[in-house]
């Protein structure tokens, strides 16, 4: 398919779900046993803050955005499944993204960042906010100390941890419509460990809604 058609086909898929308020992220090998809920902080209109220097736009943009576990806790390991890293399908390749919030040191920014998706391959992430964990989950040289969101939290905005992060974020994703965190949210890629059942006990989260097609940017 011509490559116009591809962006205009997601620009009208994009326009058809600009109302969107708050999205439920289910795991794509375990639905059942990996979820969460990501939001905008106040409502599903809130944009990203634009950040200037006097009257001089840097065209650097500031968003904010909650992210809830809502998994179930495990029986066998009441603290599990975690969450453990959100990254972010953008248009384009920007890059200059700088976690600001939360600065406690236990996580952080990756960007360019190649993840598997179950059933979908590889998908390029512009960017990742990343706990600061071993490969089990846990923080380095410290097994009894996990990292991440712990599962059992509401589904409901506000709740979880709040993620601010500022970049290069687009103005526009939709053609004359100023770009929306709920629109930012749409390429929200959720990473749970400590999943029973899966390669690994790992999982990767998507939007659980049929507009949710991957990649969301071809």
């Amino acid at each position: 398919m011509d490559r116009k058609l591809v962006l205009l086909a997601g620009g009208l898929l994009l326009a058809s779900i600009t109302a969107v308020s708050a999205h439920v992220v289910k795991g794509l090998s375990s639905p059942t046993l990996a979820a969460a809920f990501v939001s905008s902080p106040s409502a599903g209109t809130d944009p990203l803050l634009r950040v200037q220097w006097g009257n001089v736009d840097t065209r650097l943009r500031i968003m904010c955005f909650f992210a809830a576990n809502t998994s179930l806790p495990r029986v066998d390991r009441p603290g599990w499944p975690r969450i453990t890293a959100l990254g972010l399908e953008l248009p384009g390749e920007p890059s200059g993204f700088v976690l600001m919030e939360p600065l406690d040191g236990d996580w952080e920014v990756a960007e360019h960042v190649q993840t598997f998706l179950p059933g979908h391959g590889t998908v390029d992430l512009d960017f990742a906010i990343m706990a600061r964990v071993n490969p089990t989950g846990r923080a380095p040289g410290s097994p009894n100390d996990p990292r991440g969101i712990p599962p059992g939290q509401a589904g409901v905005r506000g709740s979880g941890t709040r993620f601010c992060v500022s970049g290069p974020f687009p103005d526009e994703i939709v053609s004359g419509q100023s770009t929306t965190i709920e629109q930012i949210i749409n390429g929200v890629v959720v990473a749970f460990r400590g999943v029973p059942g899966t390669l690994h006990e790992a999982d990767a989260g998507v939007w659980d809604n049929p507009a949710r097609v991957i990649p969301l940017f071809p």
